[in-house]
Protein backbone atom coordinates (compact mmCIF):
# COMPACT_ATOMS: atom_id res chain seq x y z
CA UNK A 1 0.00 0.00 0.00
CA UNK A 2 3.12 2.41 0.39
CA UNK A 3 3.12 2.16 -3.31
CA UNK A 4 -0.60 3.72 -3.92
CA UNK A 5 -0.02 6.02 -0.80
CA UNK A 6 3.07 7.62 -2.53
CA UNK A 7 0.83 8.17 -6.23
CA UNK A 8 -2.05 8.95 -4.48
CA UNK A 9 0.03 11.51 -2.34
CA UNK A 10 1.74 13.06 -5.91
CA UNK A 11 -1.56 12.94 -7.64
CA UNK A 12 -3.53 14.91 -4.74
CA UNK A 13 -0.79 17.25 -4.87
CA UNK A 14 -1.30 18.01 -8.90
CA UNK A 15 -5.29 17.92 -8.17
CA UNK A 16 -4.39 20.74 -5.57
CA UNK A 17 -2.14 23.01 -7.50
CA UNK A 18 -4.31 22.72 -11.13
CA UNK A 19 -7.12 23.59 -9.02
CA UNK A 20 -5.75 26.76 -7.66
CA UNK A 21 -4.77 27.24 -11.47
CA UNK A 22 -8.47 26.95 -12.31
CA UNK A 23 -10.07 28.95 -9.62
CA UNK A 24 -7.18 31.86 -9.90
CA UNK A 25 -9.71 34.56 -11.35
CA UNK A 26 -12.10 33.83 -8.36
CA UNK A 27 -11.67 35.69 -4.91
CA UNK A 28 -9.57 34.40 -2.21
CA UNK A 29 -12.43 34.34 -0.35
CA UNK A 30 -14.94 32.92 -2.66
CA UNK A 31 -16.01 29.37 -0.96
CA UNK A 32 -14.66 27.19 -3.48
CA UNK A 33 -11.09 29.07 -3.09
CA UNK A 34 -11.38 28.95 0.50
CA UNK A 35 -12.24 24.88 0.52
CA UNK A 36 -9.24 24.08 -1.80
CA UNK A 37 -6.81 25.91 0.70
CA UNK A 38 -8.39 24.23 4.08
CA UNK A 39 -8.05 20.81 2.11
CA UNK A 40 -5.17 20.75 0.37
CA UNK A 41 -3.89 17.22 0.87
CA UNK A 42 -5.81 14.18 2.68
CA UNK A 43 -4.52 10.75 3.54
CA UNK A 44 -8.26 9.29 3.18
CA UNK A 45 -10.31 8.78 -0.17
CA UNK A 46 -13.22 7.06 -1.55
CA UNK A 47 -12.99 3.91 -3.94
CA UNK A 48 -13.56 5.83 -7.37
CA UNK A 49 -10.26 7.70 -6.57
CA UNK A 50 -8.48 4.34 -5.57
CA UNK A 51 -9.92 2.66 -8.86
CA UNK A 52 -8.44 5.82 -10.67
CA UNK A 53 -5.16 5.59 -8.76
CA UNK A 54 -4.63 1.63 -9.22
CA UNK A 55 -6.05 1.54 -13.02
CA UNK A 56 -2.96 4.06 -14.08
CA UNK A 57 -0.03 2.69 -11.79
CA UNK A 58 -0.78 -0.61 -10.89
CA UNK A 59 0.27 -1.99 -7.39
CA UNK A 60 3.30 -4.18 -6.37
CA UNK A 61 3.51 -6.70 -3.62
CA UNK A 62 4.44 -5.26 0.10
CA UNK A 63 8.34 -6.92 -1.00
CA UNK A 64 8.62 -4.44 -3.74
CA UNK A 65 7.84 -0.83 -2.11
CA UNK A 66 8.36 -1.97 1.87
CA UNK A 67 6.73 0.30 4.40
CA UNK A 68 8.89 3.54 5.93
CA UNK A 69 8.43 5.08 8.95
CA UNK A 70 5.99 7.60 7.41
CA UNK A 71 3.79 5.90 5.82
CA UNK A 72 3.20 3.89 8.89
CA UNK A 73 2.47 7.61 10.36
CA UNK A 74 1.94 9.84 8.34
CA UNK A 75 0.94 12.91 10.02
CA UNK A 76 4.31 14.74 10.12
CA UNK A 77 4.93 14.25 6.50
CA UNK A 78 1.12 15.38 5.93
CA UNK A 79 1.22 18.28 7.57
CA UNK A 80 4.81 19.89 6.21
CA UNK A 81 3.53 18.95 2.47
CA UNK A 82 -0.11 20.78 3.26
CA UNK A 83 2.14 23.72 4.25
CA UNK A 84 4.27 23.76 1.24
CA UNK A 85 1.41 23.25 -1.12
CA UNK A 86 -0.67 25.77 0.41
CA UNK A 87 2.59 28.15 -0.11
CA UNK A 88 2.79 27.02 -3.39
CA UNK A 89 -0.78 27.66 -4.11
CA UNK A 90 -0.40 31.10 -3.05
CA UNK A 91 2.85 31.92 -5.13
CA UNK A 92 0.61 30.47 -8.01
CA UNK A 93 -1.68 33.11 -7.00
CA UNK A 94 0.15 36.04 -7.10
CA UNK A 95 1.60 35.00 -10.45
CA UNK A 96 -2.29 35.05 -12.19
CA UNK A 97 -2.54 38.80 -14.44
CA UNK A 98 -6.70 38.19 -14.19
CA UNK A 99 -6.73 36.99 -18.06
CA UNK A 100 -8.59 33.54 -19.09
CA UNK A 101 -5.26 33.26 -21.39
CA UNK A 102 -2.05 33.92 -21.99
CA UNK A 103 1.76 34.03 -20.61
CA UNK A 104 0.42 34.37 -17.23
CA UNK A 105 -1.29 30.77 -17.10
CA UNK A 106 1.62 29.23 -19.51
CA UNK A 107 3.99 30.77 -16.35
CA UNK A 108 1.72 29.14 -13.66
CA UNK A 109 1.48 26.05 -15.48
CA UNK A 110 5.34 25.27 -15.62
CA UNK A 111 5.55 26.47 -12.15
CA UNK A 112 3.34 23.84 -11.44
CA UNK A 113 5.48 21.20 -12.82
CA UNK A 114 8.47 23.09 -11.51
CA UNK A 115 6.66 22.31 -7.52
CA UNK A 116 5.78 18.99 -8.05
CA UNK A 117 9.30 18.04 -8.66
CA UNK A 118 9.77 19.24 -5.23
CA UNK A 119 6.97 17.18 -3.80
CA UNK A 120 7.96 14.09 -5.84
CA UNK A 121 11.41 14.43 -4.24
CA UNK A 122 10.01 14.81 -0.58
CA UNK A 123 7.96 11.58 -1.12
CA UNK A 124 11.04 9.70 -2.30
CA UNK A 125 12.49 10.98 0.78
CA UNK A 126 9.58 9.65 2.89
CA UNK A 127 8.26 6.95 1.14
CA UNK A 128 11.23 5.62 -1.21
CA UNK A 129 11.24 5.52 -4.81
CA UNK A 130 7.91 3.82 -6.28
CA UNK A 131 9.46 0.93 -8.64
CA UNK A 132 8.58 1.26 -12.44
CA UNK A 133 10.14 -3.01 -12.59
CA UNK A 134 10.65 -5.82 -9.70
CA UNK A 135 11.09 -9.34 -9.19
CA UNK A 136 9.03 -11.58 -7.62
CA UNK A 137 8.94 -15.17 -6.38
CA UNK A 138 5.67 -16.73 -5.96
CA UNK A 139 5.34 -19.45 -3.21
CA UNK A 140 2.59 -21.93 -2.89
CA UNK A 141 1.05 -22.90 0.90
CA UNK A 142 4.10 -25.04 2.06
CA UNK A 143 6.26 -22.13 0.93
CA UNK A 144 7.90 -23.82 -2.02
CA UNK A 145 8.46 -21.69 -4.78
CA UNK A 146 6.01 -21.90 -7.65
CA UNK A 147 7.71 -19.06 -10.07
CA UNK A 148 9.88 -16.44 -10.44
CA UNK A 149 8.90 -13.70 -12.55
CA UNK A 150 9.73 -10.15 -13.60
CA UNK A 151 7.03 -7.82 -13.44
CA UNK A 152 5.72 -3.95 -13.73
CA UNK A 153 3.28 -3.01 -11.30
CA UNK A 154 0.30 -2.72 -14.01
CA UNK A 155 1.59 -6.43 -15.26
CA UNK A 156 1.42 -7.48 -11.35
CA UNK A 157 -2.08 -6.22 -11.17
CA UNK A 158 -3.56 -7.38 -14.53
CA UNK A 159 -2.35 -10.68 -13.54
CA UNK A 160 -3.24 -11.36 -10.06
CA UNK A 161 -6.41 -8.60 -9.58
CA UNK A 162 -7.22 -7.82 -13.89
CA UNK A 163 -10.61 -6.36 -12.24
CA UNK A 164 -12.03 -3.81 -14.03
CA UNK A 165 -12.56 -1.11 -10.97
CA UNK A 166 -13.48 1.94 -13.36
CA UNK A 167 -16.44 0.42 -14.72
CA UNK A 168 -17.72 -2.35 -12.93
CA UNK A 169 -19.23 -1.19 -9.84
CA UNK A 170 -21.62 1.36 -8.59
CA UNK A 171 -21.62 3.52 -5.27
CA UNK A 172 -24.80 3.48 -3.54
CA UNK A 173 -25.72 6.08 -0.74
CA UNK A 174 -27.95 6.72 1.87
CA UNK A 175 -28.19 10.23 2.92
CA UNK A 176 -31.58 11.19 3.90
CA UNK A 177 -30.43 14.96 3.23
CA UNK A 178 -30.93 14.47 -0.74
CA UNK A 179 -33.68 13.62 -2.98
CA UNK A 180 -33.75 9.57 -2.98
CA UNK A 181 -33.15 7.98 -6.87
CA UNK A 182 -31.06 10.11 -8.23
CA UNK A 183 -27.19 10.06 -8.75
CA UNK A 184 -24.98 12.86 -7.33
CA UNK A 185 -21.32 13.72 -7.73
CA UNK A 186 -19.07 15.89 -5.63
CA UNK A 187 -17.02 18.56 -6.96
CA UNK A 188 -13.39 18.08 -6.68
CA UNK A 189 -14.05 14.63 -4.96
CA UNK A 190 -11.40 12.98 -6.82
CA UNK A 191 -7.74 11.57 -6.39
CA UNK A 192 -6.48 12.22 -9.63
CA UNK A 193 -7.35 15.53 -11.47
CA UNK A 194 -8.01 13.76 -14.91
CA UNK A 195 -10.20 10.74 -13.42
CA UNK A 196 -13.52 10.38 -11.66
CA UNK A 197 -15.27 12.49 -9.42
CA UNK A 198 -17.05 10.46 -6.82
CA UNK A 199 -20.61 9.75 -8.28
CA UNK A 200 -23.40 7.73 -6.79
CA UNK A 201 -26.97 7.09 -6.53
CA UNK A 202 -29.02 7.73 -3.78
CA UNK A 203 -31.18 5.42 -2.34
CA UNK A 204 -33.55 4.43 1.21
CA UNK A 205 -31.70 1.91 3.20
CA UNK A 206 -33.85 -1.08 2.43
CA UNK A 207 -32.60 -1.20 -1.07
CA UNK A 208 -28.76 -0.74 -0.53
CA UNK A 209 -29.67 -3.94 2.59
CA UNK A 210 -31.16 -5.84 -0.50
CA UNK A 211 -28.13 -5.95 -2.59
CA UNK A 212 -25.85 -5.72 0.29
CA UNK A 213 -27.38 -9.43 1.54
CA UNK A 214 -27.43 -10.53 -2.39
CA UNK A 215 -23.44 -9.37 -2.65
CA UNK A 216 -22.55 -11.56 0.79
CA UNK A 217 -24.15 -14.79 -0.26
CA UNK A 218 -22.51 -14.92 -3.54
CA UNK A 219 -19.44 -14.85 -1.21
CA UNK A 220 -18.05 -11.09 -2.44
CA UNK A 221 -17.35 -8.36 -0.12
CA UNK A 222 -18.04 -4.67 -0.70
CA UNK A 223 -16.21 -1.56 -0.17
CA UNK A 224 -18.12 -0.25 3.13
CA UNK A 225 -18.29 3.40 4.66
CA UNK A 226 -20.19 4.98 8.32
CA UNK A 227 -19.84 7.32 10.76
CA UNK A 228 -17.68 3.99 12.84
CA UNK A 229 -16.82 5.97 16.63
CA UNK A 230 -20.52 6.33 17.14
CA UNK A 231 -21.70 3.92 19.96
CA UNK A 232 -18.91 1.97 19.49
CA UNK A 233 -17.39 -0.80 22.28
CA UNK A 234 -13.99 -1.57 20.22
CA UNK A 235 -12.93 -3.88 22.56
CA UNK A 236 -15.26 -5.80 22.07
CA UNK A 237 -15.98 -5.32 18.67
CA UNK A 238 -19.89 -4.27 18.58
CA UNK A 239 -21.11 -1.04 17.31
CA UNK A 240 -24.70 -1.16 19.03
CA UNK A 241 -27.13 1.75 19.77
CA UNK A 242 -27.00 0.26 23.11
CA UNK A 243 -23.54 -0.11 24.17
CA UNK A 244 -23.86 3.23 25.54
CA UNK A 245 -27.06 5.24 27.54
CA UNK A 246 -25.87 8.62 27.23
CA UNK A 247 -29.61 9.78 27.86
CA UNK A 248 -30.14 7.96 31.22
CA UNK A 249 -26.25 9.06 32.53
CA UNK A 250 -27.12 13.19 31.59
CA UNK A 251 -30.78 12.87 32.71
CA UNK A 252 -31.38 14.39 28.76
CA UNK A 253 -32.29 13.29 25.44
CA UNK A 254 -30.60 13.42 21.55
CA UNK A 255 -33.25 13.26 19.67
CA UNK A 256 -31.99 14.58 16.00
CA UNK A 257 -32.40 11.93 12.95
CA UNK A 258 -30.19 11.20 10.50
CA UNK A 259 -30.81 13.55 8.14
CA UNK A 260 -30.33 16.40 10.82
CA UNK A 261 -27.30 14.95 12.26
CA UNK A 262 -25.89 15.36 8.67
CA UNK A 263 -27.06 18.65 8.25
CA UNK A 264 -25.59 19.69 11.70
CA UNK A 265 -21.81 18.15 10.83
CA UNK A 266 -22.79 15.40 14.23
CA UNK A 267 -22.19 12.74 11.98
CA UNK A 268 -21.00 11.79 8.77
CA UNK A 269 -18.77 9.06 6.98
CA UNK A 270 -15.64 8.94 8.82
CA UNK A 271 -14.56 5.46 8.05
CA UNK A 272 -14.36 2.97 5.17
CA UNK A 273 -13.90 -1.15 5.97
CA UNK A 274 -15.01 -4.15 4.03
CA UNK A 275 -18.44 -5.84 4.75
CA UNK A 276 -18.00 -8.98 4.65
CA UNK A 277 -21.58 -11.24 6.50
CA UNK A 278 -24.13 -10.59 7.15
CA UNK A 279 -26.94 -12.62 9.83
CA UNK A 280 -30.65 -13.19 9.14
CA UNK A 281 -33.56 -14.20 10.65
CA UNK A 282 -36.23 -17.10 9.66
CA UNK A 283 -37.81 -14.52 7.25
CA UNK A 284 -34.34 -13.23 5.47
CA UNK A 285 -34.15 -10.23 7.41
CA UNK A 286 -30.66 -8.51 8.52
CA UNK A 287 -29.99 -9.20 12.74
CA UNK A 288 -26.33 -8.23 12.49
CA UNK A 289 -23.46 -7.13 10.04
CA UNK A 290 -19.68 -7.98 10.29
CA UNK A 291 -17.37 -5.80 8.58
CA UNK A 292 -13.40 -6.62 8.30
CA UNK A 293 -11.43 -3.71 10.01
CA UNK A 294 -8.04 -2.26 9.08
CA UNK A 295 -6.84 -1.61 12.53
CA UNK A 296 -4.92 -4.89 13.30
CA UNK A 297 -5.87 -8.36 14.59
CA UNK A 298 -5.52 -7.45 18.22
CA UNK A 299 -8.78 -4.41 17.59
CA UNK A 300 -12.33 -5.81 18.03
CA UNK A 301 -13.47 -9.42 16.96
CA UNK A 302 -10.12 -10.59 15.61
CA UNK A 303 -10.17 -7.43 13.67
CA UNK A 304 -13.64 -7.46 13.14
CA UNK A 305 -16.83 -5.39 14.34
CA UNK A 306 -20.27 -6.14 14.41
CA UNK A 307 -22.83 -4.10 13.74
CA UNK A 308 -26.80 -4.47 14.58
CA UNK A 309 -29.26 -3.65 11.90
CA UNK A 310 -30.56 -0.79 13.98
CA UNK A 311 -27.53 0.77 14.08
CA UNK A 312 -26.51 0.26 10.74
CA UNK A 313 -29.81 2.01 9.44
CA UNK A 314 -28.79 5.28 11.87
CA UNK A 315 -24.52 5.16 10.80
CA UNK A 316 -24.36 3.47 7.39
CA UNK A 317 -23.44 5.61 4.61
CA UNK A 318 -22.39 3.78 1.55
CA UNK A 319 -21.65 0.61 -0.27
CA UNK A 320 -19.73 -0.14 -3.30
CA UNK A 321 -21.17 -3.44 -5.39
CA UNK A 322 -20.63 -5.64 -8.64
CA UNK A 323 -23.02 -4.11 -11.05
CA UNK A 324 -24.16 -8.04 -10.95
CA UNK A 325 -25.55 -7.46 -7.25
CA UNK A 326 -27.97 -3.86 -8.74
CA UNK A 327 -31.09 -3.90 -9.75
CA UNK A 328 -31.73 -2.69 -13.91
CA UNK A 329 -33.80 0.33 -12.61
CA UNK A 330 -30.68 1.80 -10.33
CA UNK A 331 -28.22 0.94 -13.17
CA UNK A 332 -30.50 3.46 -15.53
CA UNK A 333 -30.80 5.77 -12.96
CA UNK A 334 -26.67 5.82 -12.88
CA UNK A 335 -26.88 6.54 -16.68
CA UNK A 336 -28.28 10.29 -15.95
CA UNK A 337 -26.72 13.37 -15.69
CA UNK A 338 -25.78 13.47 -11.80
CA UNK A 339 -26.23 16.59 -9.69
CA UNK A 340 -23.10 18.42 -8.92
CA UNK A 341 -22.57 18.96 -5.03
CA UNK A 342 -19.92 21.33 -3.49
CA UNK A 343 -16.65 19.83 -2.30
CA UNK A 344 -17.69 21.31 1.58
CA UNK A 345 -21.25 19.49 1.75
CA UNK A 346 -21.02 18.17 5.09
CA UNK A 347 -21.40 14.68 4.06
CA UNK A 348 -18.44 14.46 1.87
CA UNK A 349 -15.26 14.90 4.34
CA UNK A 350 -12.49 12.50 3.44
CA UNK A 351 -12.58 9.18 5.30
CA UNK A 352 -9.81 7.60 6.78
Amino acid sequence: QNYCFFWDQLEKANLFLQGVIDTRNLPFDDRKVDWLFSNPLSDGGQFTGVANLITKYGVVPSTAMAETLNSNNTSAMANLLKLKLREDGLRLRDMNDGKKNGKALEKMGAAKIEMLKEIYRFLVLCLGVPPTEFEWTRCNSKGEIVDTKTYTPKAFYDEYVSADLENNYVMVMNDPCREYGKVYEIEYDRHVYDGDNWVYVNLPVERIKEMAIASIKDSTAMYFSCDVRKFANTSKGTLDLANMDYESLFDTDFPMDKKQRIQTYASGSSHAMTLIAVDLDDRGNPVKWMVENSWGASSGYKGNLIMTDEWFNEYMFRLVLEKKYVPSDILDVMKKKPVMLPSWDPMFLPEE
